[in-house]
């Protein structure tokens, strides 16, 4: 948390920081374990921790009272798409050709309200159809957006070609 806190997102940059004794002072820990220690353990608990994390954004938006503006018909867009990540010259689990020409890939995301807070990023292979699993991140972000908005409100789900035939 403390690396990403400081936008590094890569598992090795920690490696810079497992000596620094200010920087796990900071966070309340004795140690700080290596880059492949961290990997390991991502991925052992990478399942349980979805939901945390998932929660911990609509908490966050909910916590700062963030505004959501509906459009002038009173519903609350709900903009989903999947757009490509360029991610060529690497060796990364899932990198596959996009519909774009790059090896990468394409995760499905959700913006709520005008102001577009993100309620959902679902990382997916390159070379996935946007309607591939869709019904699965529909009913993962659709309960965020009640969370945020209520079930009264409605929901304007607005959806690009890749996924016009749902």
């Amino acid at each position: 948390m403390g690396q990403l806190s400081v936008g590094k997102s890569d598992f090795d940059t920690v490696e810079n920081v497992r000596k620094d004794r200010y920087f796990k002072q900071a966070l309340g820990i004795k140690q700080i374990s290596s880059s492949a220690r961290l990997r390991q353990r991502f991925n052992e608990d990478a399942r349980a921790l979805i939901p945390i994390i998932d929660d911990a954004k609509i908490d966050f938006i909910k916590s700062a009272n963030a505004p959501i503006t509906p459009l002038p018909t009173g519903h609350v867009a709900l903009d989903m798409d999947g757009f490509p990540m360029d991610n060529s010259k690497t060796k990364k689990e899932g990198v596959s050709r996009t519909y774009k020409g790059h090896d990468g890939y394409v995760p499905m995301s959700a913006y709520l309200g005008k102001e577009g807070w993100c309620i959902g990023m679902e990382l997916r292979e390159g070379s996935w159809h946007g309607q591939k699993e869709f019904g699965y991140v529909l009913d993962r972000v659709l309960p965020r957006a009640h969370k945020l908005i209520g079930r009264e409100r409605k929901i304007l789900l607005r959806l690009d070609g890749g996924t016009h035939a749902l």
